[in-house]
């Protein structure tokens, strides 16, 4: 590891090796973090290229939970438990499920509509045949009589068509609501699937790496130790932090901000990876 900074035009070199403390520099921890990633403006780390678990383990304090950390060097040591398929299938499921909205109140309203206008219609109808009917009756001219009946009729053979064509939009809508309803229903399911295979994963990860956690902690400053059932940390998570970076395979440094160490050094030397303290 070879730390540079640089100032206007000036190069200056901060510290090589597996240790290095950059607090008599006053370079803060973001612009290391940004460094080790290779993405600061005046500070420079050569260094191996942070694995993807690095910024869940490269820096002890930040925040990130403890199980987390854990998680992640389990992960980095290439731990794949097989409930991990079991959670990938769920998950590949779970984004796979569309849920269309559905509005069966349009629709019911359409109905009504159509419903209450075939029976108008029928009722005009049966009163133009009455009128017929009459003017038959009394020997009467019955031109205007016919031609309202047959109008009468055409608009009521017009509306039962649309009410027929409502009825079918009725119940279209109904079913997709019936569908809608059930995947809703399936993706319940497979939500509790999910958070139920990712808890089932997290602990099997935890598991693998519990006897090296273990061991970690002995060479780390704190007491910590790490329950699977249930799974949780118990003791200080800071220490946990620490021994899940000597459990996980890392090449970046790691960003030591803890003053559990005497010097950069002893934290290499404990952790077993290469750090920048500041």
């Amino acid at each position: 590891m070879r730390v540079v900074v640089c100032d206007g035009g000036d190069r200056r070199l901060l510290g090589t090796g597996q240790a290095v403390d950059l607090r008599p520099a006053e370079v803060d921890a973001d612009a290391v973090r940004a460094a080790i990633r290779g993405a600061h403006a005046t500070v420079t780390i050569d260094c191996p290229s942070p694995s993807r678990w690095w910024d869940r383990l490269g820096s002890p304090g930040d925040g990130t939970g403890p199980l987390d950390r854990v998680v992640a060097a389990a992960r980095s040591c290439g731990h794949r438990p097989a409930v991990e398929r079991e959670l990938a299938t769920a998950e590949r499921a779970l984004r796979a499920l569309s849920i269309d909205a559905v509005d069966t109140d349009a629709t019911r309203r359409r109905l009504a509509d159509t419903g209450t206008e075939v029976e108008r219609l029928r009722e005009e109808v049966a009163t133009a045949r009455g009128r017929l009917q009459s003017r038959r009756e009394m020997d009467a001219d019955t031109a205007d009589a016919e031609t309202a009946l047959a109008d009468a009729t055409r608009r009521l053979s017009e509306a039962e068509t649309e009410r027929v064509a409502a009825e079918q939009a009725h119940d279209a809508a109904q079913r997709r609501a019936r569908e809608a309803r059930e995947a809703r229903e399936r993706r319940l399911r497979l939500q509790d699937r999910v958070a139920n295979r990712r808890r089932d994963t997290r602990r099997a990860l935890a598991t693998r790496v519990q006897d090296a956690f273990d061991t970690a902690v002995d060479a780390v400053p704190g007491e910590a130790k790490l329950s699977t059932e249930p799974l949780e940390i118990v003791g200080s998570e800071l220490t946990a932090a620490l021994a899940a970076v000597r459990v996980a395979d890392l090449d970046a440094p790691v960003v030591d901000t803890t003053d559990r160490f005497d010097s950069a050094a002893a934290a290499a030397d404990s952790l077993g990876v290469p750090v920048v303290r500041v």
